[in-house]
């Protein structure tokens, strides 16, 4: 099962050469820009199976969104607007035959709501701001 601690912390301290998407559990901030004239392309694929029916999902999405609304969530101070989104990617590195678990949140200016994951829409309209890992804290 692939369940996580109550007591976690998004962590930035990752080298920038380092490929976020080799660690077990990763997050990525983006923001939308509607400046970036590269952005609001078409970006399709294949559907995957939804993660909400894992025995885990709800479970983790509550201590995710329970953790991302105190003020010691991040190792140090992000700068969050209003709009931006959080995709937490839990279990990355399961044996084969089990999936990641997608997760995402939405910053309203003042709190994280969880949101249903939608990653062509952050790929048509949204980069990336930064992102790192996420560490289970004693």
């Amino acid at each position: 099962m692939c369940i996580i601690s109550d007591k976690i912390k998004f962590c930035t301290c990752v080298d920038a050469a380092f490929d976020i998407e080799e660690l077990n559990h990763y997050w990525v901030l983006h923001r939308y820009n509607r400046y970036n004239k590269n952005k609001n392309e078409n970006v399709m694929g294949s559907p995957v199976l939804p993660g909400h029916l894992h025995p885990m999902f709800e479970i983790n999405a509550e201590l995710l969104v329970s953790t991302l609304n105190t003020s010691e969530a991040f190792d140090k101070d992000i700068e969050l607007k209003r709009g931006d989104r959080l995709e937490v990617v839990l279990c990355n590195n399961q044996t084969e035959g089990k999936e990641p678990l997608y997760y995402n949140f939405k910053y309203t200016g003042k709190i994280w709501n969880s949101i249903e994951s939608d990653c062509f829409d952050l790929m048509n309209r949204f980069d990336e701001v930064t992102a790192g890992e996420i560490k289970e804290m004693d």
